[in-house]
């Protein structure tokens, strides 16, 4: 069983936040970092995990498309490669990821739906190489890039749900801002960020009450959304959602999210637990 990293903690405990040193601790949790490199001079191979390329999926799968156009192909993810895997995850198979790399919604309205999609491959025994339409507006032609995982342990933004309902101070919020560099370093120096599970690496701000919110109709592009009269009703299934992938920009294959800044896919944990990839959400945020 993979454990917490006990230097993560121990950040933690030299924080100064003593108050709710032990609730942090809690709210840890583990993700799984994704490290890309080049494939090289070498075919790239089938079935395995990789950020951009084309994807491998069973013969006769229709490319996922919006509005008659083909959506981008952004990354494979081999479940057997994965090192840190709860339950309530899939534990074989591929998860493909495809986004609107051309409009690149940001995810604040409901309007934004079907412009991304999540396929789950159990059986990777006939998988092949799926070629994009040939469309004007088709934007797919990221290099594939080879990645490794390795297990890291997280803690959320200061500016999310389960923070803000601990009332940090001001002093107590400067404390946790310099906790969140310190992790940062300690975790991930430099960019990318690419992450398979675990908190969010936040750009702009929360994302689960966006998410629950905009799933349930509201649009959440002003603040006016967040006063919504369905907010006291929706807001205690927010912190349901969890993050699945998370995909920072790659500049050196041309794959730039806004002004060089993240995308999200969240579930909610009801419909993971139903392999419902159908359900996905996804936040765009840059600086």
């Amino acid at each position: 069983m993979i454990q917490k990293d006990a230097q993560v903690e121990e950040l933690i405990d030299n924080s100064g936040l003593t108050r709710i040193a032990g609730a942090l601790k809690d709210l840890t949790m583990l993700s799984n970092r994704i490290t890309t490199s080049p494939f090289g001079e070498e075919e790239v191979p089938v079935g395995v995990s990789r950020i951009g390329g084309e994807p491998d999926l069973p013969a006769g799968t229709q490319w996922p498309m919006y509005e008659q156009q083909p959506l981008t192909f952004i990354a494979q993810i081999r479940l057997e490669e994965v090192p840190y895997k709860p339950e309530i995850l899939p534990q074989n198979g591929l998860l493909s990821f495809f986004y609107n790399a051309v409009d690149q919604p940001w995810g604040y309205g409901p309007e934004h739906a079907g412009q991304w999609k999540v396929i789950h491959t159990e059986s990777t025994n006939e998988l092949e190489r799926i070629t994009p339409p040939d469309q004007v507006k088709q934007d797919g032609d990221f290099e594939a890039l080879a990645v490794t995982f390795s297990v890291q342990t997280t803690l959320p933004s200061w500016n999310t749900l389960a923070v803000r309902r601990m009332d940090l101070n001001e002093a107590e919020i400067d404390q946790y801002s310099e906790l969140m560099e310190n992790i940062t370093e300690y975790n991930a120096p430099g960019f990318p960020i690419h992450r398979l599970l675990g908190h969010a690496d936040q750009v702009q701000g929360e994302m689960q009450l966006k998410c629950q919110l905009v799933t349930h109709g509201i649009d959440c592009g002003d603040p006016s959304g967040y006063r919504h009269p369905r907010r006291q009703e929706l807001e205690p299934g927010a912190e349901g959602w969890k993050l699945l992938l998370q995909i920072d920009s790659e500049e050196d294959i041309g794959m730039t999210w806004g002004d060089f800044g993240m995308i999200y896919f969240w579930i909610h944990e009801e419909a993971l637990k139903r392999r419902d990839f159908d359900s996905v959400w996804v936040v765009l945020q840059c600086g």
